[in-house]
């Protein structure tokens, strides 16, 4: 437990007889009362002054065990797997050395046990890791992950940096594929949480530096027979720098080793994780929270969303649902490599596959028959939005932009009920349709890389203009769309606007060049979520399918066709119940 102190009267002067400014001073508690409890689940425990005591060894492989043997819930593979590449650790009179191996030759049988570490990762040589070597020439990270396997008795462990081929394109695809399996079979995985570097380490402690003391007090209880009966206790007390990293949620969740992208996969997919933070040991698995001086954990249902569920029962909609919240989170994460973006998510959508068997299109990281539903994703209006320097994704997918974007959707009106030749009555007539995608590896030499072929209403947008003073309501789709009336004779009697709108990127709207005519429009995607469709910009005509008279858009942004969140439309007649549909790419 954690008390805090403030003065009450009087003048209280702290080290080097400094007076103290009366900020909060927060400390961890130990009651004697914990410490010495009979039931072990209730009993506290000081920390270790070593990360690897053997009190410390003891306890993690007790969470372990405990966890293969009773939690449903974090059951690995049916079938017995192993990893392409392991290193197996050696240890001789206590130096350890490793040796990089091919599982398949000599063969290691399949089900073999082996820890996966999660870390800062950071280059390797290959033909080097072939050799045996000692663990001293590899960075810290490495080292400790190595000692913490001989301690727990596991004799290989799967490390990304050293067990994929890096200068190797095909071996990266091929190995970045699997590793939802390897941190779904590993035994352990090892997460060096406080490390900010490879080389940091993670298993150093400074706590028996840590001024702590210990307080004596009584308790009187009555005896039942009129007397009292006095108890000595006792408790220790003690601050160890910043007092949140007591929480599990600092500890971890305010990591810098869980900002990366790379590191949510991980933990997400992982059986079971020992985290090691500075000067503390936390456990996590779909069953339970363990830490080691046995504090009750304060946020087990947040844990719970971050690690993705097992189970060969869940539909997708369940699963959808945890998709959406990983994005989100992982949106606001930071890969070194830019390009990663998709690679470092593929492991979660193949949990998802392989319940499902739902198509999912790998070159935007979105799911076939969920389309209609996912082009609506937009930003969130929070921090800074902008576009990779190199391409990574088509304009209609999440993954083409950089920062915070909101993806969960919800019916705000609906066309069953509209009334007969209405705007909304007229548009569930119409029914989006996905025509076709690119192939799952797009050529990264073609004008329509990644591209999406749908058949839905659309209409040409003839201007699009920004509010100059954004009323309230219209503070999330802050551009007007216009678009030109014709007479029943076929001229022009002026603009009106028929849709607000939202860019992707707000600045957009300043360089937004009509080259020609034509050039903006309004593509229809849904008439009962808030937004109802996309702004897209035609970029080219492509020679191989002009001929079939197809242009080539890009997005833009998201626009409604009515006011937000309401049913009155901003302009009935924008689609009227003859509407032709149109085929449309999107790149």
């Amino acid at each position: 437990m954690w008390v805090e102190y403030k003065p009450i009267a009087g003048s209280l002067r702290g080290k080097g007889d400094v007076p103290w400014n009366g900020d909060r001073v927060e400390l961890s508690i130990f009651d004697s009362l914990d410490l010495l409890a009979t039931t072990p689940e209730n009993r506290r425990r000081l920390p270790s002054a070593s990360c690897l005591s053997d009190e410390n060894v003891q306890l993690m492989q007790h969470w372990i065990d405990d966890c293969k043997l009773n939690h449903n819930e974090c059951l690995g593979s049916s079938e017995p797997w192993i990893p392409t590449r392991l290193l197996e650790i050696g240890c001789v009179d206590g130096n350890i050395s490793v040796r990089l191996v091919e599982t398949s030759d000599p063969p290691i049988p399949k089900g073999s046990p082996f820890a996966a570490l999660s870390h800062m990762w950071v280059s390797s040589n290959y033909k080097q890791l072939k050799r045996l070597i000692l663990a001293e020439s590899l960075p810290r990270n490495f080292l400790d992950s190595a000692l913490v396997c001989v301690r727990l008795g596991i004799r290989y462990i799967w490390i990304d940096s050293l067990c994929i081929v890096q200068d190797s394109v095909a071996d990266w695809k091929h190995e970045a594929a699997l590793m939802h399996l390897v941190y779904r079979n590993a035994q352990v995985t090892i997460v060096a949480t406080s490390a900010t570097s490879s080389h940091d380490g993670f298993l150093e402690r400074s706590i028996d530096k840590i001024p702590a003391v210990k307080i004596a007090y009584s308790i009187d209880y009555p005896d039942g027979v009129g007397e009292k009966k006095q108890y000595n206790q006792y408790m220790i007390a003690y601050r160890d720098g910043d007092p949140q990293e007591n929480y599990r949620m600092f500890a971890v969740s305010g990591s810098k080793w869980d900002t990366r992208g790379w590191t949510l996969q991980e933990r997400s997919l992982s059986t079971r994780s020992v985290h090691f933070c500075r000067n503390k040991i936390f456990y996590e698995c779909r069953n339970c929270l363990r830490v080691e001086d046995n504090e009750p954990p304060q946020e087990t249902d947040l844990v719970n969303r971050v690690l993705w569920p097992r189970g060969t029962t869940m539909s997708f909609d369940e699963l959808y649902e945890h998709w959406q919240f990983y994005l989100a989170e992982y949106c606001q994460r930071n890969l070194t490599v830019a390009t990663d973006k998709l690679p470092a998510i593929q492991s979660v959508a193949a949990e998802i596959i392989a319940v499902t068997g739902c198509k999912y299109v790998p070159y935007a990281g979105m799911w076939l028959h969920n389309l209609r539903k996912e082009l609506l994703w937009h930003s969130s209006g929070f921090g800074s939005i902008c576009r990779p320097a190199q391409w990574r994704a088509p304009s209609w997918s999440w993954a083409s932009l950089e920062g915070d974007l909101i993806f969960w959707q919800r019916s705000f009106r609906s066309t069953e009920s509209a009334l007969p030749g209405s705007l909304l009555y007229n548009l569930g007539r119409h029914h989006f349709e996905v025509l076709g995608t690119d192939k799952a590896d797009p050529d990264p030499r073609s004008e329509t890389r990644g591209f999406l072929t749908v058949r839905t209403l659309a209409k040409h947008i003839s201007r699009i203009r920004r509010l100059g003073k954004t009323p309230g309501k219209r503070v999330f789709f802050p551009y007007d769309l216009s678009m030109v009336i014709q007479k029943t004779d076929g001229e022009e009697s002026g603009e009106k606007v028929f849709a607000h709108g939202r860019l992707d990127i707000d600045g957009d709207g300043e360089h937004i060049q009509e080259e020609e005519d034509n050039s903006l429009m309004y593509l229809h995607i849904d008439g009962e979520m808030r937004a109802t469709g996309l702004i897209l910009q035609k970029i080219s005509k492509d020679s191989s399918v002009e001929a079939t008279g197809v242009n080539i858009w890009r997005r833009l942004g998201i626009a409604t066709l009515f006011v937000d969140r309401a049913e009155p439309a901003i302009l009935e007649e924008v689609f009227p119940d003859n509407d032709l549909l149109r085929t449309i790419m999107l790149v």
